[in-house]
């Protein structure tokens, strides 16, 4: 029986507001196939209680904090499927994203992104995405500026065929 392997591991932060954030190709729709889900069609089906839907290009990451605050966001990136550590996590949904690019970046639902780019080193490809979410390390407010350490995510990938 063979293990998976991490590839890569990257740290990031993004703003939640309206109670989401996104997970955007730098194609954009420009890259995805036709007949698939892009980004619009997922913002329509999107509801509170999915904690992550995807499509082609795009997906939506849903928080059942506040509205507005920000989150650290663990990205890795795996040859295969990784173990399965679900009781590190108050919550876990995988789904399926299609990338044109295999470049992807965190991106808030008002467009600002950290800049931080996820190489996922293989364009026009589907990808398995485990997103997983527990209780952050404590509120910390400040006034004018979103809150932070309400919740933390983190986002798995790995390569849906050979």
């Amino acid at each position: 029986m063979s293990t998976s392997r991490l590839i890569e591991r990257l740290s990031d932060t993004v703003t939640i507001d309206f109670g989401q954030f996104m997970v955007i190709d730098l194609d954009g729709a420009n890259g995805q196939p036709e007949g698939t889900e892009g980004l619009f069609e997922l913002a329509d089906r999107a509801s509170m209680t999915d904690l992550f839907l995807a499509g082609a290009n795009a997906a939506i990451v849903n928080s059942q904090a506040d509205s507005w605050h920000k989150v650290d966001v663990i990205v890795e990136r795996w040859d295969g499927s990784p173990p399965n550590d679900g009781d590190q996590w108050s919550r876990s949904e995988t789904a399926e994203l299609y990338s044109s690019s295999g470049m992807l970046q965190m991106v808030g639902v008002h467009g600002h992104s950290s800049g931080k780019i996820i190489d996922l080193c293989d364009q026009t490809r589907t990808w398995f995405v485990r997103a997983s979410v527990r209780p952050g390390p404590g509120a910390r407010y400040s006034r004018g500026r979103p809150p932070t350490g309400l919740e933390t995510y983190r986002l798995q990938f790995w390569p849906a065929s050979p």
